[in-house]
């Protein structure tokens, strides 16, 4: 296969010609420090429609590292992550996934272009074969099975595929990076030509967001990790003199900084909220940081407020039916709990404590999950 000093960015079309009930738009990223394939496929599974994205991060060896799919389908949003050391060992959302013990790629069942990591990986004199144990992603059940593969190099551009535990055989024809141009009667490549530059935007984005929960975190990624997603609700702030402003707001969750952190970011009051008359409750445009810090057994949060000037640090767990944190604000100890903790629900109280000992409430946020 060819080899690059510098980064080569390809982009691809594939039309589902079995049943001409789908496509795959896919970029293939190929350097000296590894590849990259990522793609968006669109079809109809069961009569409703499928959309599912995907990214498959390679060391220069060709060997799978990282795997991350979302997949909306029926109404739900469904994620899988996959990590894997080079060497067998497989994590799945974070835990050790002894099933693919000794899996060395992912073959994502609805795309024909993860057949170009074996085939890159191997990389097979004509006339020869192997067999592998792939980690085979099925859809639409995001179900991760190991599986028994063959490939046999029958030309200087063509692949024999054999599925070992289902008698299925296919022939590939590929390019010179060995990614499919035809698979059998099942996928025909229709488009490809250079990928146009990544924006700064995406970039930044790819860089900060994860998947999925570093399998670092273990356990201790559950105690947050249910907030991924939007929320929105209503947000009161209490004053001193017992009156109480309120506004709509809405908060935005994900896993940070290659799923060692998760990240938040609060608005209040939304942004799809209509200007109302009166004071409403404090205005914020802030974003806290989650990490967990495993000497201590406990989280470590840090909020950053640009609208109210302050940077607010906290530390705690789960405390019985609820995630209680602690810290210290302008001298006084402050107390923010989440409570009433549901699948899609939760309410998040402010507490301050006073002189005598006695907690007393500044803010209280009821919110709901965004479909």
């Amino acid at each position: 296969m060819a080899t690059e000093t510098t980064a080569v960015t390809r982009e691809l079309i594939w039309r589902r010609v079995m049943d001409e009930l789908g496509f795959e738009h896919a970029r293939v990223r190929r350097g000296p420090e590894g590849a990259e394939l990522s793609g968006l496929l669109l079809v109809a599974e069961q009569g409703a429609p499928l959309r599912a994205e995907y990214s498959i991060v390679c060391d220069s060896a060709w060997r799978t590292r990282r795997v991350s799919v979302t997949q909306s389908w029926r109404g739900e949003h469904r994620a899988l992550t996959l990590e894997h050391d080079g060497q067998g060992h497989w994590w799945k959302d974070g835990q050790v996934a002894q099933e693919l013990e000794g899996c060395t790629d992912v073959d994502l069942g609805l795309t024909p272009s993860t057949n170009a990591l074996p085939i890159n990986r191997l990389r097979l004199a004509e006339g020869a074969r192997a067999e592998i144990r792939a980690a085979w992603v099925r859809f639409p059940e995001l179900e991760v099975v190991p599986a028994r593969q063959g490939y046999t190099r029958t030309g200087p551009a063509r692949y024999r595929y054999e599925g070992l535990e289902s008698d299925f055989n296919a022939m590939l024809d590929v390019d010179a990076d060995g990614v499919p141009i035809d698979y059998a009667d099942l996928w025909r490549r229709i488009a490809e030509g250079p990928a146009a530059p990544v924006t700064a935007k995406q970039a930044f984005v790819e860089a900060l967001v994860s998947p999925g929960p570093s399998s670092e975190l273990g356990d201790a990624a559950a105690t947050f990790g249910w907030l991924v997603g939007g929320w929105e609700g209503t947000i009161q702030d209490h004053d001193a003199d017992g009156s109480v402003r309120e506004s709509p707001g809405e908060w935005w969750f994900h896993w940070v900084l290659d799923g060692r952190a998760l990240q938040d970011v609060l608005i209040v009051p939304s942004r799809r909220a209509p200007a109302r008359p009166g004071p409403g409750a404090n205005k914020r445009y802030g974003t806290t940081v989650r990490t967990f810090d495993r000497a201590a057994g406990q989280w470590q949060i840090t909020w950053v407020s640009p609208t109210g000037g302050a940077i607010n640090r906290l530390a705690g767990g789960r405390d019985g039916d609820r995630l209680v944190l602690l810290g210290e604000h302008h001298g006084k100890p402050i107390r923010w709990s989440f409570s009433d903790i549901g699948p899609d629900r939760f309410t998040w109280l402010g507490e301050v404590q006073e002189a005598d000992g006695q907690w007393k409430r500044q803010s209280r946020f009821d919110m709901r999950r965004i479909p």
